[in-house]
């Protein structure tokens, strides 16, 4: 039969270190390397939740970024439409009160001067345009 003592007596040091020694010492350093090693593993499966609960918060943040910019992209187009509604209605109640003003009077007396009458229609239409344009500008301005 092999003696494993044998193996060992070249361990034996004039310090006093024994085989109990050394044997305590390897196994101190493979619990460290166990330590480390566990240490690392724990870390690292962390580190994968961390970086994926990252990437799941960078996505949300990119789709609660486009929601957000279609309902500006939303409320800029209600605003055009709105404006556009605002001029429609306007331009039409424009054309009403100058179709009003123009059909209310239907004829002069026949002895007034051609040139009144000249004077009266060159009034009528320059009023309206006025009346036109400042209503466009109030309604550009809001």
């Amino acid at each position: 039969m092999i003696d494993v003592s044998n193996w060992f007596s070249c361990l034996h040091f004039p310090g006093g270190l024994t085989q109990t020694d050394w044997f305590s010492l390897a196994q101190g350093g493979l619990g460290t390397a166990y330590a480390v090693s566990a240490y690392n593993q724990a870390a690292y499966c962390s580190n994968v939740g961390w970086r994926q609960a990252q990437l799941y918060q960078e996505k949300n943040y990119h789709i609660a970024w486009a929601a957000i910019a279609r309902d500006d992209i939303r409320e800029m187009m209600s605003i055009s439409v709105n404006r556009i509604n605002n001029y429609m209605l306007i331009s039409t109640l424009i054309m009403a009160v100058a179709a009003d003003a123009l059909f209310f009077v239907q004829e002069f007396d026949e002895d007034c001067p051609s040139f009144v009458r000249n004077a009266f229609w060159l009034s009528m239409g320059l009023s309206i345009a006025f009346f036109a344009l400042s209503i466009m500008f109030g309604i550009k301005r809001q």
